[in-house]
C-alpha cells in the first residue's frame, strides 16, 4: 500500500513536482486547498502532510492541525518560500515536525520516503 502525503499549496507545479517524483518512491501524492486540508486529514488519515505557510493563515491551520483530534499525530512539513528565522520558530513551536524552505531539492521526496519507512507503521 502507498504512503499518502497531502499537500495543501498555492503553487500547481510543486504538486505536480511532488507527484511525479512520488510515483517513483511508492508514495501518493494529493493535494487539496488549505480551507479543507483538516477536513481531508480526519477522513483519509495521511502518513505526512505538507503544509505551505506562505499566508498568515498557514500557520493557523498548522494549529489546527496539530491540536484537533484524529490530526494531531500526524506528521506535518511546513514548507516556505523564504526561511524567515521568526517563522521557522513559531512553526515549529506550534508542531512541525520540519520547516523547509521552497524551492523543494530533488532529495525532499527521498527524505520523506526514508522518514515514512521508518515510522511506526
Amino acid at each position: 500500500m502507498k504512503r499518502l502525503i497531502l499537500v495543501s499549496d498555492a503553487s500547481p507545479e510543486l504538486i505536480d513536482t511532488l507527484a511525479l517524483i512520488a510515483e517513483k518512491l511508492d508514495l501518493k501524492v494529493v493535494a487539496d486547498a488549505p480551507s479543507r486540508v483538516v477536513a481531508r486529514a480526519r477522513k483519509e488519515k495521511p502518513h505526512l502532510i505538507v503544509l505551505d505557510v506562505q499566508q498568515k493563515d498557514g500557520l493557523e491551520l498548522l494549529s489546527l492541525l496539530k491540536t484537533g483530534l484524529g490530526t494531531r499525530d500526524i506528521p506535518v512539513v511546513v514548507v516556505a518560500g523564504e526561511d524567515s528565522a521568526t517563522l521557522r520558530e513559531m512553526a515549529l513551536e506550534i508542531g512541525a515536525d520540519a520547516f523547509v524552505e521552497k524551492p523543494l531539492g530533488p532529495d525532499f521526496l527521498p527524505k520523506v520516503a526514508t522518514f515514512l519507512a521508518n515510522q511506526k507503521k
